[in-house]
């Protein structure tokens, strides 16, 4: 018969936190990157006009974001588009939904003449759902 000692076994179980801590802050990287091309059109910083009005803008299934820079340049995702590669880009959206929906990020200070060419190309794409992106406005500040 065998006799154990408690002498034998002084060590008590430890939980080692540091292999945990190292995987949860690569999870969270991830998640920060993954969200960044999930929502392609947030990830670029704009500074959207303001506005009192509640939007009334019911997008359909397949919505496309496309942002406006100051600058005037337009961008889908981090790609810069010109007029006809945005027709291309909306109408094989057009091929693979009939449902889409445009919204338009613009910058305050973009160009106008951006905007007309976003909306030309949408229009000419076939897509006439579209929202222009901003911001509510603080009603104290009127």
């Amino acid at each position: 018969m065998f006799l154990f000692r408690d002498s034998e076994c002084e060590e008590k179980p430890e939980l080692i936190i540091v292999p945990m801590v190292d995987v949860m802050l690569f999870l969270l990287a991830f998640f920060v990157l993954i969200a960044g091309s999930i929502i392609p059109g947030l990830a670029m910083k704009t500074n959207p006009p303001e506005t009192v009005q509640k939007s009334s803008f019911k997008p359909k299934r397949k919505v496309v974001t496309v942002v406006i820079k100051r600058n005037g340049a337009i961008y889908y995702g981090d790609t810069k588009m010109n007029f006809d590669e945005l027709v291309r880009l909306f109408k094989s959206f057009k091929k693979e939904d009939l449902l889409v929906s445009l919204v338009v990020d613009a910058d305050r200070g973009a160009p106008v003449q951006s905007l007309v060419n976003v909306m030309d190309a949408a229009q000419k794409a076939g897509i006439n759902s579209i929202g222009l992106l901003a911001k509510e406005k603080n009603e104290n500040r009127r």
